[in-house]
């Protein structure tokens, strides 16, 4: 009886054993096996889901022998070994002490953990036992100490003769951009923890020069720039700029509203200041001025708005390179968009009409508002041009009983026109008599009465294709017009020809009529 139940047993012991199931059989925790795996103590899987039975059965007696690799080889980190010092020999070691404490002892590396030495476990737990070990731990810990006292006293020490960036430009009376590009110079050096010596800041103060060039180079904005003057902003500033006394040294994007960019123009100090001493120019009368009256600067330019600057760009390019240009302005994100039709050379590039923009000197101070070609309803524009050409294409418009539908088994074509596209000259306007009579069907007020000396479509489709022959069709349906003549044409027993040809039509089903050109919205 008791061998048919170890025979039963080791018929249910499954002849593949996974992590849990293994460590389970050994007697050790399932970590123990993963481990164990890493180290090299237990051969990889022999098979796809773990080990096979005869590799799990070789394993059983050397359970201790695996158990002892693993707490050989088990190793924990500096800050982990340090507190395990710590609690072991209640010492104040820390995770600092624990590299040079390795070096002058038997404290072994037995691996690594992203870059981070491991340190032996059991040789660590050997450590706190041993007098000479926590006599040379007091040591790492004393000296340890001492140095960060050292340090303290001397950070304390630099605190109270040197200052934070902020604090060392304000001193100077620049701005830390300033400090820093400065620096970058050579002209002085950031200490510990970026700070600058008191010292070396009162020679910069004493150095005139140097602060008179970095206070020269400072950018500042329009608003400022006319408070530096001591003139009103912007009712005098904006003669200053048109007059071309001074032009900006850069530009930052400020946002306006969620989806508007602007750019905002910077001027340089030094500039600035230098307007004072331009000749004839009453600066005086100019700030003795009072709110709301006019500004004497006025006669020496003309101030003109941005519409005004952009519309007489666009004259401009179009007269350079005689050829159409539209502007656009949208209310919703104030910004403008200019395009334009092409010449005999496929010209002007966008590239070249940026940059006469860029040398405009009305227009190019609202370049970074004006998007220079490539909008949707230039090219409209263009093709538009393009239809109204002489004997080009024409414009078709159909008429059909029933409501508006792609069904065209009961819709069919009751009237028909056809226009010269560039002449508006009427080739054709004629009504068609339906294969079936319209009866109650909806047919645009018109009537089987009215239809009744109506030719029938096979007879119209002869004249329709001679006036369509080479010539683009525009329809005033897409898609719906181009359904219906063919529909009705197979129904009559004839063949469409070009009128079947895709490309012979203009717009395709679901587009929508080309814009008419000018100032429209893109």
């Amino acid at each position: 009886m008791g061998e048919e139940v170890a025979v039963a047993a080791e018929k249910a012991r499954p002849k593949v054993v996974n992590g849990t199931q293994l460590a389970d059989e050994l007697g050790i925790d399932p970590w123990m096996v993963t481990r164990a795996l890493e180290l090299g103590l237990i051969p990889p899987r022999d098979k796809s889901k773990g080990w096979s039975r005869e590799a799990a059965d070789a394993l059983a007696p050397r359970v201790e022998e695996i158990r002892e690799g693993i707490a050989d080889r088990e190793g924990y980190g500096a800050r982990r070994t340090a507190e395990l010092l710590a609690e072991l020999t209640g010492l104040a070691i820390e995770a600092a002490d624990v590299p040079p404490l390795a070096e002058k002892t038997k404290l072994r590396v037995v691996g690594e953990y992203k870059g981070w030495d491991l340190y032996s476990a059991r040789d660590a737990r050997a450590l706190a036992v041993s007098d000479d070990a926590k006599a040379l731990m007091t040591e790492l810990i004393a000296a340890r100490q001492e140095a960060k006292a050292r340090s303290e006293a001397e950070w304390t020490a630099w605190v109270e003769v040197s200052l934070p960036p902020d604090e060392a430009a304000g001193r100077l009376g620049w701005k830390v951009a300033e400090l820093k590009q400065v620096a970058q110079d050579g002209r002085i050096s950031a200490g510990r923890g970026g700070r600058f010596a008191v010292e070396d800041l009162d020679v910069l103060a004493a150095d005139e020069e140097l602060c008179e060039k970095v206070t020269g180079d400072r950018l500042i904005r329009a608003d400022e720039a006319a408070g530096l003057l001591e003139i009103r902003y912007p009712t005098d500033w904006q003669h200053v700029v048109a007059a071309g006394w001074i032009t900006p040294a850069s530009h930052v994007e400020a946002r306006v509203g969620k989806r508007r960019w602007i750019d905002v123009p910077l001027f340089r100090t030094r500039d600035v200041e230098g307007l004072r001493d331009l000749p004839g120019v009453p600066w005086e009368e100019v700030r003795a001025v009072r709110p709301g009256e006019p500004s004497p600067l006025r006669e020496y330019s003309r101030v003109t708005t941005r519409a005004e600057a952009i519309h007489a760009f666009a004259a401009a390019v179009a007269d350079r390179h005689q050829v159409e240009v539209w502007a656009f302005h949208d209310d919703r994100t104030g910004a403008w968009a200019l395009d334009w039709a092409r010449n005999d050379q496929d010209g002007p590039t966008r590239e070249q009409v940026a940059a006469e923009l860029r040398a405009d000197q009305q227009a190019a101070r609202y370049r970074a508002d004006i998007t220079v070609g490539g909008t949707r309803w230039g090219q409209r524009a263009r093709h538009a041009r393009e239809i109204l050409a002489a004997d080009t294409a024409v414009l078709l418009c159909t008429r059909s009983s029933g409501q508006p539908t792609s069904d065209t088994e009961t819709t069919e074509i009751i009237e028909i026109a056809v226009v010269d596209a560039s002449t508006g000259k009427v080739l054709l306007d004629r009504r068609v008599k339906p294969s079936v009579p319209l009866g109650e069907r909806y047919a645009g007020g018109l009537s089987d009465e009215d239809l009744a000396d109506a030719s029938p479509w096979e007879r119209v489709l002869v004249r329709v294709r001679d006036v369509t022959r080479g010539r683009l069709i525009v329809p005033g349906r897409p898609g719906e017009d181009q359904k219906l003549i063919a529909a009705d044409t197979v129904r009559a027993g004839k063949r469409p020809m070009h009128l079947a040809v895709d490309d012979s039509w203009a717009l395709r089903e679901g587009t929508t009529r080309s814009p008419r050109s000018g100032d429209s919205l893109r």
